[in-house]
């Protein structure tokens, strides 16, 4: 579809990926744009976006999120769905209310608002939903958060053959980005490599949106990797097994930290790194 003079809402919109995507529709002809976050002030200083202070782990505000975008927009072309989190440690010992909370706002509320955008428009639309990697392979310390993105998947695998012709569904996996997204997780966690600015994968997820697909990975070296994994199904169980003495290693500092009574030591130092912004007219 054609990116230009459209209507816009995107959750998660105060950082990371979410705020990515905000800035680069921002510099598109026409374009009016709803960002919905939890904290909203990074979007303060951006007069042409409507923001919206909510939480869409609830389901009574994503009827309002919804409605308050139309009633300001005068409708909604798109939604793209960034709203999420994860959790880095070992499954065990774990309460129902630690593993509803990570469901609720990474599944859940995307399947919700698909449901409910769909019941309030009749006209031609189209959902982003964030999925990443991990919906297509785990790794170890992530297990809640890589099911919660493998659900997303199944759902789109099965959703395509029955959605409305109407509707533009495409589903994203996206690579580690380098934002503060798992620093407020957990600290010194050894992020899965390689990494990618949120710009960059913002630019591929507008790029796909433009192009009509299904289906899109952020970084083309992952999709060619996932490929030959298929051919030659060595690539990814080493890729875990590399993970996994990782994670080993973070948990025996974690466990010395303790014993200390010290912090757990510096947080990794990954800041986002701005990439080329694009054109008004690049998408028109």
């Amino acid at each position: 579809m054609k990116l230009c003079g459209k209507k816009y809402l995107i959750t998660g919109a105060s950082s990371g990926l979410g705020l990515a995507i905000v800035k680069q529709l921002s510099h598109i002809k026409g374009t009016k744009i709803t960002a919905v976050a939890r904290n909203i002030k990074p979007l303060e200083k951006m007069q042409e976006v409507f923001s919206l202070s909510l939480d869409v782990a609830k389901p009574e505000n994503i009827e309002q999120m919804i409605n308050s975008a139309m009633n300001h927009m005068g409708g909604i072309d798109c939604i793209i769905a960034c709203a999420g989190f994860g959790y880095y440690e070992r499954f065990e010992n774990q309460d129902y209310g630690h593993i509803e909370r990570i469901f609720q706002t990474n599944v859940l509320s995307p399947l919700y608002t698909l449901e409910y955008f769909l019941a309030k428009t009749s006209s031609k639309i189209a959902f982003v939903s964030i999925s990443s990697m991990l919906g297509k392979f785990g790794l170890p310390g992530m297990a809640l958060y890589s099911a919660t993105k493998y659900a997303l998947d199944g759902f789109q695998n099965s959703y395509l053959h029955e959605k409305p012709k109407r509707l533009h569904y495409m589903t994203v996996y996206p690579i580690g980005l380098k934002t503060s997204f798992w620093e407020r997780i957990a600290t010194d966690i050894p992020l899965p490599r390689p990494l990618q600015t949120a710009n960059t994968a913002a630019i591929a997820i507008l790029m796909g949106l433009r192009q009509n697909k299904q289906t899109v990975y952020t970084s083309p070296p992952s999709k060619l990797a996932l490929l030959a994994n298929n051919l030659l199904p060595i690539f990814v169980p080493a890729y875990q097994y590399i993970n996994k003495l990782r994670f080993n290693r973070w948990e025996e500092r974690r466990k010395y930290a303790e014993m200390l009574g010290a912090g757990v030591g510096c947080s990794p130092c990954v800041a986002d790194v701005s990439a080329d912004s694009l054109g008004e007219n690049d998408f028109c």
